[in-house]
């Protein structure tokens, strides 16, 4: 029929052939030049904006702009309805039971890492340890909040299964860490299942 006698001419037609063969080839390579092409600019673009895949979550902002429209909202916000709450010292660790020797050693650490923020010295890590449910996270996010940081938290069990690839991770993590323009504490949740191996 009209298949076997296209197929039969397009065979004994040395141009048609040329042709056909030239244009499957170039629709293939545009396809895949596309797609790698596609890839590779948002593998870009997300390194330029967007935050690491390791980390969890962040008091940055992924993306500039949205980043700019939430600290006028968070500006408003605490404006409006925070300032009551600012003015009656209200520490934000207000879900935790603490010791009120442990309450005022956090709240050192707190001051003594905006002073050394503040004075640009090399930064101390801490370590804080106990079973889950216990206020670390939140510690760690009011720490970074009082001394004036950004913070990000990322789990130690996503570090692991990335094997050799895990180094290239934790240091996309300080690459982007360098774009805070507050400096960054970042806050590491179940250290133990990367760092002990």
């Amino acid at each position: 029929g009209h298949i076997e006698g296209g197929l039969r001419e397009l065979l004994t037609d040395r141009n048609k052939l040329v042709m056909t063969v030239g244009g499957a080839t170039a629709l293939a390579a545009g396809v895949y030049m596309t797609r790698e092409g596609a890839r590779v600019s948002w593998g870009y673009i997300n390194r330029i904006l967007g935050q690491p895949s390791l980390i969890r979550e962040s008091s940055m902002s992924k993306f500039p702009l949205p980043g700019a429209i939430s600290q006028v909202a968070k500006r408003f916000l605490t404006t409006a309805t925070g300032a009551a709450k600012n003015s009656t010292g209200g520490s934000g660790l207000e879900n935790v039971v603490l010791h009120p020797s442990l309450q005022r050693r956090i709240e050192q650490l707190a001051k003594a890492t905006a002073n050394t923020k503040s004075h640009q010295a090399p930064f101390r890590n801490m370590l804080f340890y106990g079973p889950p449910g216990t206020g670390k996270t939140l510690v760690a996010r009011e720490i970074a909040r009082k001394s004036g940081l950004d913070y990000a938290m990322m789990t130690g069990g996503d570090v692991a299964p990335l094997g050799p690839q895990a180094v290239t991770k934790i240091h996309e993590i300080f690459d982007w860490a360098k774009k805070s323009k507050k400096g960054l504490l970042l806050f590491i949740d179940e250290a133990d299942a990367f760092l002990c191996e």
